[in-house]
């Protein structure tokens, strides 16, 4: 890639977060190797919302949709609009640090068989320091072989590995010929669309570099968010349930609901000890399926569900996110 050219165009979905917009565009502005094309999708903010965009209109490329149709949908308008040759998307309140994009996109170049690439992140919690926080290896504990090469499909599907968003960089035409995200998902809209990449036998694989900042902020209706998630996770798991399936039988179905149950169940103590050990139990007979045919290349098929990745999931004190 030559010095000074960019093909990439940024995508940043917006609703309502006049208080965080500015570090986004801000954290897009300060790379190293800058954009093609900003891209802001105004997803029908309230108009005192709205107007915090307009200090942008030089800079960026302003999208203004007529209702609100969820991050899913205002992601597509913006990847629909995009006109370099890759794809990188941005929440509205998260950040980046400066080389995410010069290290994403030179990663891209020399990895030509990848459609796409993500990395760690720092969590930024309220009135705590930042987490290093990553869910595709263990490249903190040396005595533990880190996860390399592509995500695969059978991994994709369990909830042991996850692309985070703001990470997310993709080639243009791999997004366009998914379809880009499901908008009758207005959660878990990003699983959903990894499942579908993996599915298609298209190539992502992780930088272990914390790129961005992931904004991580309380909810006074927590308990309430996180059984609403996890009602749209079983709307996933269902929506996929032949490649469930097809990679672990039935058992990968019940697995994938019981270690999601977790989080909602966490104030119940019986409930919650009730699901451990039933995960416990299912963990331990599940495994990939001996005539599974993994549809992502370049890499060799595990032969096991490898329960003890769950590990992957915590931060570096132990909180598990």
């Amino acid at each position: 890639m030559g010095s000074g050219a960019c093909d990439v165009s940024v995508v940043i979905p917006y609703y309502n977060r006049d208080f965080y917009i500015d570090e986004a565009v801000q954290s897009v502005l300060a790379q190293t190797l800058q954009p093609l094309e900003i891209i802001l999708v105004n997803d029908c903010s309230r108009e005192s919302s709205r107007r915090s965009l307009d200090r942008y209109a030089s800079v960026c490329r302003i999208i203004d949709l007529p209702v609100n149709v969820g991050l899913a949908a205002s992601r597509n308008a913006g990847i629909a609009a995009a006109r370099g040759q890759f794809v990188a998307l941005l929440d509205d309140d998260d950040i980046w640090l400066p080389r995410k994009l010069q290290v994403q996109r030179t990663y891209l170049d020399e990895h030509p068989q990848c459609s796409g690439v993500h990395s760690a992140v720092w969590l930024m919690c309220p009135q705590q320091p930042d987490k290093l926080y990553q869910r595709f290896g263990f490249w903190w504990e040396p005595s533990i072989k880190p996860l390399t090469g592509p995500l695969t499909l059978a991994q994709a599907l369990m909830n042991d590995s996850w692309v985070i968003p703001s990470t997310m960089m993709f080639r243009t035409d791999v997004l366009q010929a998914l379809g880009g995200f499901d908008p009758a998902f207005r959660q878990c809209e990003d699983r959903d669309f990894i499942i579908r990449f993996c599915a298609a036998g298209y190539q992502i694989e992780a930088i272990h570099e914390p790129l961005a900042r992931l904004r991580r902020e309380g909810h006074s209706s927590l308990s309430r968010r996180h059984w609403r998630i996890f009602r749209t996770d079983l709307k996933m798991c269902w929506k996929h349930r032949e490649l469930y399936v097809r990679a672990y039988g039935w058992l990968g179905l019940v697995w994938f609901v019981l270690d999601k149950l977790q989080e909602p169940t966490a104030r119940l103590p019986v409930v919650w000890n009730g699901v451990r050990n039933l995960l416990w139990f299912v963990q331990s007979k599940c495994v990939i399926r001996p005539n599974y045919m993994e549809p992502v290349g370049d890499r060799r098929r595990p032969t096991s569900a490898q329960p003890t990745q769950t590990e992957a999931t915590t931060l570096l004190g132990g909180q598990r996110l």
